[in-house]
C-alpha cells in the first residue's frame, strides 16, 4: 500500500521540479494526457493502395493512467484494511477514492473536476475529524493531542487551498502539505491505534 502511495508522489514531485512551465496544482500533473510509456503496436493494418511510408501506430499509456493504476492498487489494500475498522471510516475512504479517480480523469477545465476534488478534500477532513474525536476517550492524552494538532493543521491547509482556488493562484504547495499531513495522520493512527485490537 505504501509503495503504491509513494510511487505517484515521487512522480508528481519529479514532474513539478522538472517542468518547463509553472505548475499551478497537483491536478495539472495527475490529469495530464501526455505519454508516460509508449508501446509499438503490431496490430495496424496497412492500406494496400497507399505506398507512402508510415511510422507504426502507437498505443500510449498516459500519465494519468499511471497515477490511476497506482491509486487502484492502493485503493484495494486500503479498502481491505479499513473494512476491519469502523464502517464510517470505510465510507470516508470510499468517498475519498471516488473523488481521487474523478479528479484524475476529469480535466481541470470541467466544473465537475472541482466537485470531485471537494469530495476528496472533505472526505479526508471528515476522516481525520472522526478519528480524532473517536479516540478522545480511548487513547492516551499525548496520542489524542497529536491527532488534534494534525487536524488543526489540516484545517489551515484546507482554508489556504480554498483561498488559492478562489483567487486563481498557485496551490501546489498547499495541496502537497494537505496530502502530506494526511499521510502523517494515517500512519500515526496505524502505529498508535490501528495496530491495537479494536475495542
Amino acid at each position: 500500500m505504501l509503495a503504491a502511495y509513494l510511487a505517484p508522489i515521487a512522480f508528481v514531485y519529479y514532474k513539478y521540479k522538472h517542468s518547463d512551465t509553472a505548475t499551478r496544482s497537483i491536478s495539472a500533473i495527475i490529469t495530464s494526457t501526455e505519454p508516460f510509456v509508449t508501446f509499438a503496436s503490431a496490430s495496424a493494418t496497412p492500406d494496400p493502395h497507399d505506398n507512402a511510408p508510415h511510422p507504426p501506430s502507437l498505443t500510449v499509456f498516459q500519465t494519468r493512467h499511471f497515477i490511476a493504476l497506482c491509486m487502484l492498487i492502493m485503493a484495494g489494500f486500503t479498502v481491505l484494511y479499513e473494512y476491519q475498522r469502523q464502517r464510517w471510516s470505510l465510507a470516508a475512504i470510499i468517498v475519498l477514492l471516488c473523488g481521487i479517480f474523478g479528479v484524475i480523469f476529469i480535466p481541470e477545465q470541467n466544473p465537475s473536476h472541482y466537485i470531485f476534488a471537494a469530495a476528496a478534500f472533505f472526505a479526508i477532513v471528515g476522516f481525520m475529524c472522526g478519528h480524532t474525536f473517536n479516540h478522545h476517550h480511548t487513547t492516551a492524552h499525548d496520542i489524542h493531542d497529536t491527532l488534534r494538532l494534525l487536524l488543526y493543521a489540516q484545517f489551515l491547509f484546507t482554508v489556504v487551498t480554498i483561498i488559492g482556488v478562489i483567487q486563481d493562484a498557485e496551490i501546489f504547495v498547499a495541496e502537497a502539505l494537505f496530502l502530506l499531513n494526511f499521510a502523517v495522520f494515517y500512519l500515526y493512527l496505524h502505529f498508535h491505534t490501528f495496530s491495537s485490537p479494536p475495542s
